[in-house]
């Protein structure tokens, strides 16, 4: 009698257990953030519970869908995985859902299958970097004449994706071109394509990603060119790794042979000692890049600078003049000018500079803002306020142009100005240098 109950007792506290339990549960919301949240913590099977629960409640949910089969392709299950993809109709495919049918199909080893449906993503949409990359990777798996059909393929885009970066580059579109040239670098390998990749990629402020390319030669004993070298070391400055920038400066000041040469390098010298806060030494470096190459003009802009920095106006005006010489259409000279004049307490010069460099480019917005200050300090507001107008007008005259946010152009003090950069093709720079 006594076991009866005990069993009894046991029964009725199971089932209060089940009941808390399915209560809690049932207070923990099962939706798409839960489910990606628990991806992000590669929680596969809850991942995989709430996706499916999901599409019990709604199946025609394409994120669940695809949700469910990544998790599922984590956890093993290709198979299941691919079945969830190819019972959505053709119709309703997304390219998301192509790819990842590629990938699972690749990873359970049926090449051949793999590499027809990114062959047809690619036919749609020739740039996409993700197919592109994945078709790459497969080569070596396919049969003789599989393989052949894809490298022809895989050239012809990578051709064609080399030429819509050089255009994207004329356009000042510099994240197109770069992700054209990341296309084109993944495919033909070669130290001056990877190189240029770079160079694009601190174009369009991808900083860390350029960092990388040349780290990539690095690793390969690629570096063996002064030229490459210098290119990394801006990129290493880039990021603020100054020790690094400044023993690949160091490696392409050694291997270097021209004085020409060796006067570009010791600018990028100089520039990576000023961005390090060592003035002195960049003031040192950069007289030393225009006694090795007197006519080295973005030597003598940065020395005038660090003047300009140091209060040494009288040189720096000196220097500026001196390259207005040779160079008297140059905006930012003028503009530069200008406020060492200002500094100097030289009004009316200061004046001049800044309307001169208006009147060479209308546009160059340093010199109305210069403009702008020095009309306040003179107790001028109303000139003070008409050029901040002009200033402003400018700017909306930017943001609606169709063009205003896809392009995103350099700015006037863009640090890549003042170092020399060394492209294996002359388009990737000429639109600063």
């Amino acid at each position: 009698m006594m076991r009866k109950k005990a069993f009894f007792q046991l029964i009725l506290t199971s089932s209060l257990l089940c009941w808390c339990i399915t209560g809690a549960l049932a207070d923990i919301p099962i939706n798409a953030d839960g489910a990606h949240a628990a991806m992000q913590r590669k929680d596969w099977e809850t991942a995989n519970y709430e996706w499916r629960h999901i599409l019990e409640l709604d199946p025609q949910n394409m994120e669940a869908t695809l949700g469910l089969a990544e998790s599922l392709y984590n956890t093993g299950f290709y198979q299941e995985s691919i079945d969830l993809l190819e019972a959505i109709p053709p119709q309703r495919r997304s390219i998301l859902v192509e790819i990842a049918l590629g990938r699972t199909y690749a990873t359970s080893r049926n090449y051949s299958k793999s590499k027809d449906i990114y062959l047809s993503i690619l036919a749609k949409k020739p740039f996409l970097a993700p197919a592109f990359q994945e078709l790459e990777n497969l080569q070596p798996h396919l049969q003789p004449q599989e393989r052949k059909q894809v490298t022809s393929k895989l050239e012809a885009i990578a051709k064609a994706a080399k030429n819509q970066g050089d255009n994207a580059l004329k356009l000042g579109k510099y994240p197109d071109a770069a992700a054209y040239y990341g296309i084109a670098a993944s495919h033909f390998h070669t130290v001056g394509l990877v190189n240029d990749y770079g160079l694009v990629l601190l174009l369009a402020g991808q900083y860390q990603k350029a960092h990388d390319q040349f780290a990539l030669l690095k690793t390969k004993g690629k570096l063996g060119f002064s030229q490459v070298n210098s290119n990394a070391a801006i990129a290493s400055l880039s990021i603020g790794n100054f020790a690094e920038a400044k023993v690949e400066i160091a490696e392409a000041i050694n291997a270097a042979g021209s004085p020409k040469l060796k006067a570009k390098l010791y600018n990028n010298l100089g520039y990576i000692m000023e961005m390090s806060s060592k003035r002195q030494d960049a003031k040192f470096a950069y007289q030393h890049a225009m006694e090795l190459d007197p006519d080295m003009h973005t030597a003598q802009l940065n020395l005038a600078f660090v003047q300009q920095e140091d209060r040494d106006y009288t040189e720096a005006v000196t220097n500026y003049e001196q390259i207005l010489k040779r160079n008297p259409q140059n905006p930012e000279v003028w503009n530069r000018l200008g406020f060492v004049y200002e500094l100097q307490y030289k009004t009316k010069p200061a004046l001049r500079a800044y309307e001169r460099a208006m009147e060479i480019d209308p546009k160059y917005k340093d010199s109305y803002y210069n403009l702008a200050t020095l009309y306040k300090k003179m107790g001028k507001v109303k000139e003070a306020n008409e050029t901040l107008r002009q200033l402003a007008e400018m700017n909306y005259a930017e943001l609606e142009s169709k063009n205003g946010l896809k392009v995103k152009a350099l700015s006037q003090s863009n640090p890549l100005k003042y170092v020399v950069l060394f492209p294996s093709n002359p388009t990737v720079i000429a639109s600063i240098q």
